[in-house]
């Protein structure tokens, strides 16, 4: 399939494995150059070699999103060698699954504000770029409800996705490829 990616500079987070992996190959396949992070150097390092071999750049670095000037430095970084960013995608998750408080702030720090920290971050970056789009996995943008479970997932299974908000709140326009709505 040709989305019309070839030559897009794309940033996803967490993305060694899993959803985050699955995302960075499928961009790297329709020809994105690409930048991942993720907190274990010897995945990323595996990842990026795994994403050049489909005939892009990619390149990566251990980052934890909860720690907002690392976050900053590596959306900077990756942004200089990529020469730009078109889309960014927030994939990242605590997976914190405990109902005290503490599982909710690690959960809040990394889900939610890896999220706010990482738009803004990209953002000086996206508003020069001439199909800026922004995207989440369901397991990191969210936003609270009432609702309380005793899912094991834990508590940001009580959430509901803002994802379509974002590109309008920040003025930044949608990747049409990408829309869940």
């Amino acid at each position: 399939m040709d989305l019309g990616l070839k030559g897009a500079k794309v940033l996803v987070t967490g993305s060694t494995k899993g959803i985050g992996r699955a995302i960075a190959d499928t961009f790297a396949a329709e020809g994105a150059d690409v930048g991942i992070c993720a907190r274990n150097q010897a995945d990323v390092d595996s990842a990026v070699a795994a994403i050049k071999a489909k005939g892009v750049a990619a390149f990566g670095s251990s980052v934890d999103v909860s720690n907002g000037p690392a976050l900053k430095a590596w959306v900077e970084d990756m942004a200089s060698k990529l020469g730009g960013i078109d889309v960014v995608v927030a994939n990242v998750s605590a997976l914190s699954i405990g109902q005290d408080e503490e599982s909710w702030e690690k959960e809040f720090s990394t889900d939610m504000m890896g999220t706010v920290r990482l738009v803004n971050a990209a953002m000086p970056y996206l508003e020069k770029s001439k199909a800026a789009a922004i995207a989440g996995s369901r397991s990191s943008i969210r936003s609270f409800t009432a609702t309380r479970s005793s899912s094991p997932s834990g508590p940001w299974r009580r959430r509901s996705a803002v994802t379509p908000s974002l590109p309008r709140a920040s003025g930044v326009g949608r990747c049409t490829a990408c829309r869940s709505d």
